[in-house]
């Protein structure tokens, strides 16, 4: 049987393609649900029908609790698994690259929001700019980091639970009414940023072998989820935009189901891109 050997072509999307992509999607979020009537209007509506409809349920102040916690719980969770890492393999460079990482995360996430992205106001009701989300963003981080540190026999284990955690914390955040689908849609693109230049700077000074099988999924999944990300802005786009305060009930329960599609297909595509780039150098297969 013939052994496995180095492919000459990537299987695996190139780094600097993730970090252009991820900056891309973030200009766009960022121009047209912020900077754009019509963009800003459609956020702010799925933002208000969970608003309207979640305070009905009994389950807001727990889930309220969670996310006041979250910080703490991202910044457990991200220590227990770091500790075990460096006691076990007794390396520390790759937990301190990923600590920085997740630390410029969350630093750039409140320089964006607080001193350089501007909202303008349309009179859609709340004022003041909340893109990106720094919730969205710690979360994200940390199990990114989790990732990032894994093991590569591990990771296939690591990344889907690190990403669900992730992506219901990002959920959570809209249906409780902390954050537009955008500033979440942003927070874990900011996450996915730092944590891909940090693979990168880990594969220089660090790298990892280990033989990984070829799968398509991920990029299948990949370009339908920016497929699907494109259509939520075409459909927030060419959708019905009436007086803020007078939505029928029907059209906020699309712009509701739009801000969780958003949410979902962005931390997906973020998540993915963190994927390939992470695995890509390590990949072999059969010729």
């Amino acid at each position: 049987m013939a052994r496995r050997s180095a492919s000459p072509r990537p299987h695996h999307i190139r780094w600097w393609w993730a970090v252009l992509l991820l900056i891309s999607l973030f200009c766009i979020e960022y121009v047209f649900f912020v900077q754009q009537r019509v963009g800003q209007w459609a956020d702010q509506a799925g933002f208000i029908a969970w608003s309207h409809w979640w305070p009905r349920t009994d389950l807001l102040n727990p889930v309220r609790e969670f996310l006041d916690l979250l910080p703490v719980i991202c910044a457990a969770i991200a220590a227990v698994f770091l500790l075990y890492r460096v006691i076990r393999d007794r390396r520390f460079l790759r937990a301190i690259v990923a600590i920085l990482a997740a630390g410029a995360a969350a630093g750039s996430t409140q320089l964006l929001k607080h001193e350089i992205l501007a909202r303008p106001d349309f009179n859609f009701g709340t004022t003041g700019n909340s893109f990106p989300s720094g919730h969205t963003t710690a979360a994200a981080a940390a199990m990114g980091l989790m990732y990032l540190v894994s093991p590569p026999k591990l990771r296939p284990v690591v990344q889907p639970i690190a990403w669900l955690f992730a992506t219901v914390t990002g959920v959570a955040t809209l249906v409780c009414g902390w954050h537009r689908p955008s500033d979440i849609a942003a927070g874990f693109m900011v996450a996915a940023f730092w944590l891909v230049i940090a693979s990168v700077v880990l594969q220089r000074i660090q790298p990892l072998s280990h033989e990984v099988p070829k799968s398509g999924w991920s990029r299948k999944v990949g370009a339908g989820s920016l497929i699907i990300w494109a259509v939520v802005l075409g459909l927030s786009f060419v959708l019905p935009h009436p007086h803020i305060q007078k939505i029928p009930e029907s059209l906020q329960l699309i712009y509701a189901i739009l801000g969780i599609i958003h949410v979902v297909a962005a931390s997906l595509i973020s998540g993915l891109l963190l994927r390939s780039v992470v695995i890509g150098p390590m990949r072999t297969f059969n010729r």
